[in-house]
């Protein structure tokens, strides 16, 4: 009897070491095959799958800051925050350019600009509603983000953000900004993407159609974890 115990104590201990084995290697097949996969993902559609997520996805926050470079000397421009929960957009900072306060609102198709002035706030509509369009095309670090199907991609050295493991990627495109092509040119995207092809950080670097050695420079952080509160009108 105790032999026949011995026995099949023996099978079973390779039984389960058979298992652990098997799932193993199962496991090394999937992790494989899924760098297999990421591997042979053209770039291009790595930059776009990030691209649409952030147009699309229900909730993040960010910060963003706008330099402008004059011969090498960097003057800021803006430092703004961010968040986006459904259709609805809080967007505040400062405009340092101007030396101004800024705080906006963008529930559905409708604006509340605060006035720094009294605090009160504006419902935008008509020639109000225009200028506050205008003015987050200039702010709005995510208006910056929408490049041409033809963006000439490539792949650089891969870097931590945040202590997040990024490729990275360089992007040249004119952009689809009407108010950013109308002043600059010549863009150059870094984007950091993370194996969820989200947008972990941002860079767009671009010319100035006027002044030679004047460029623009937009840093943008983005963050997917932290809950996003709903964001309601502020009045």
């Amino acid at each position: 009897m105790e032999g026949v115990k011995s026995l099949l104590s023996g099978k079973v201990k390779y039984l389960l070491l058979f298992i652990v084995l098997l799932a193993a290697g199962v496991c090394g097949i999937s992790v494989g095959l899924d760098f297999w996969q990421e591997w042979r993902t053209p770039p291009e559609q790595i930059v776009g799958e990030a691209m649409l997520y952030a147009a699309e996805a229900p909730m993040y926050s960010y910060t963003s800051e706008a330099v402008r470079i004059d011969d090498g000397k960097e003057i800021l421009l803006s430092c703004m925050n961010g968040q986006k929960k459904g259709e609805n957009v809080h967007l505040f900072g400062s405009v340092d350019v101007v030396d101004s306060q800024v705080d906006v609102y963008q529930i559905g198709d409708t604006f509340y600009r605060k006035d720094i002035v009294n605090g009160s706030w504006m419902k935008m509509t008509g020639q109000n509603l225009e200028a506050t369009e205008y003015l987050l095309q200039e702010i709005n670090p995510l208006g910056c983000l929408i490049l041409h199907a033809n963006a000439e991609v490539t792949e650089l050295k891969k870097e931590n953000v945040n202590n997040i493991n990024c490729r990275r990627f360089q992007v040249r495109s004119s952009g689809e900004n009407s108010f950013l092509t109308s002043v600059w040119n010549e863009f150059f995207y870094t984007v950091w993407i993370d194996k969820e092809h989200r947008l972990q950080k941002a860079e767009v670097i671009a010319g100035s159609h006027e002044h030679q050695g004047e460029q623009l420079k937009l840093t943008v952080y983005f963050d997917w974890e932290c809950p996003v509160e709903d964001i309601l009108p502020p009045v």
